[in-house]
């Protein structure tokens, strides 16, 4: 992060060590955790919402469920 974002309270990249390691999986499962936190008691359609603009905002892709191995 830039000085100049720093100061002006941006975020634009992880700041935890380790997050830029983090599969794609694992990334998903972390905005997930985030989204359920800061929208879990408003419903599940306000959280679906807030998790496709979390996953454009970030490049996250969503896991294709017909892909999963039972």
């Amino acid at each position: 992060m830039s000085a100049t974002e720093r100061d002006n309270g941006v975020q634009s990249e992880p700041i935890m060590d380790g997050a830029t390691d983090a599969t794609n999986e694992e990334k998903l499962h972390g905005l997930v955790q985030q989204v359920q936190h800061d929208h879990g008691d408003e419903g599940a359609g306000v959280m679906a919402d807030h998790l496709r603009d979390r996953l454009d905002e970030t490049g996250v892709e969503a896991e294709d469920p017909a892909s999963e191995v039972e």
